[in-house]
């Protein structure tokens, strides 16, 4: 085993490949236990398969169930393979706040931001995804720190050295429901969709760098 790591151009790399199921079941228990933001419930690491090519970046957790639906629906309604996606939060943490005698969920601060990066990172090495989708605000932010969605809508970065295409966040497309068109939300849907679409095109080489 020593000398498979020796011999790889990149030990490392080639130790987290064949550790990878041990390494994120150690990374789950971090963040399930972890305790720096006092917030009531961390989310699990991630959602999908270990050997995705297609890692999809979402802003903090949520467990809104309209939310999630209509995320899992534009997915299911592009070209991109359920087997290749894995699934992390940029913040694993459902944020909350106190509005009259319910709790209601929020954006993240910039210090829960700052306390999941170490997790993200992780997450990213452990995987080493084709490529990155990256989906509204936080997520963006915790690579291009007080950077402004949308002169980054429909372009390519890199982060953590992989290929990485920014977009909404489904979360987004729902809070600004009520300041937007129809017209304007179809768009938008359309904008993430064909995300989805150049991401699938990407890790089967059919799509521009």
């Amino acid at each position: 085993m020593i000398g498979v790591f020796l011999n790889s151009d990149n030990p490392l790399d080639e130790f987290r490949k064949q550790n990878r199921q041990e390494l994120i079941i150690n990374l789950n228990k971090k963040i399930l236990n972890c305790s720096k933001c006092n917030n009531d419930f961390c989310h699990k690491a991630y959602q999908g398969s270990m050997n995705a090519k297609v890692m999809i970046i979402n802003d903090n957790a949520t467990n809104d169930e309209e939310v999630l639906k209509y995320y899992y629906d534009l997915i299911d309604m592009s070209e991109l393979d359920f087997n290749d996606v894995i699934q992390v939060f940029a913040v694993s943490c459902i944020t909350t706040r106190k509005d009259k005698d319910d709790f209601v969920q929020r954006l993240p601060s910039k210090k829960e931001c700052n306390n999941c990066k170490q997790y993200l990172n992780e997450i990213i090495d452990i995987v080493k995804p084709k490529v990155i989708i990256s989906l509204g605000a936080t997520a963006l932010n915790q690579f291009i720190p007080n950077s402004n969605l949308l002169e980054y809508i429909n372009t390519t970065q890199v982060f953590n050295g992989i290929h990485t295409m920014i977009n909404y966040s489904v979360k987004d497309l729902f809070n600004l429901c009520a300041y937007k068109t129809l017209d304007e939300i179809d768009e938008i849907s359309s904008s993430i969709l064909a995300t989805f679409n150049n991401a699938a095109k990407y890790i089967q080489g059919g799509a521009n760098e």
